[in-house]
């Protein structure tokens, strides 16, 4: 899975952020913003990753228990989804 061609991420400030363009745009409206652990997520799927390769990269980012980020990757990944941003 990836980051459909048509999202685009950016920084601000400190403020990390996503937003569809193109045919996108129809769809998804608005901003998505990002906290620091949620752009890693977005920079990672901007190439092909598994759940597996984004909780790995996680795991030798960031000091927590691999089930935890095992299952906050879930939830990204499902909530990106179903926004339809992901191929």
């Amino acid at each position: 899975m990836k980051l459909k061609k048509d999202i685009v991420l950016g920084c601000v400030d400190g403020n990390h952020f996503a937003i569809a363009t193109g045919r996108m745009s129809k769809k998804l409206k608005g901003i998505i913003n990002n906290n620091d652990t949620a752009d890693f997520i977005f920079q990672l799927l901007k190439t092909e990753q598994s759940e597996d390769s984004i909780v790995k990269a996680m795991l030798e980012k960031y000091d927590a228990p691999e089930e935890e980020i095992r299952t906050d990757v879930k939830e990204i990944i499902e909530k990106l989804d179903s926004m339809g941003i992901l191929e």
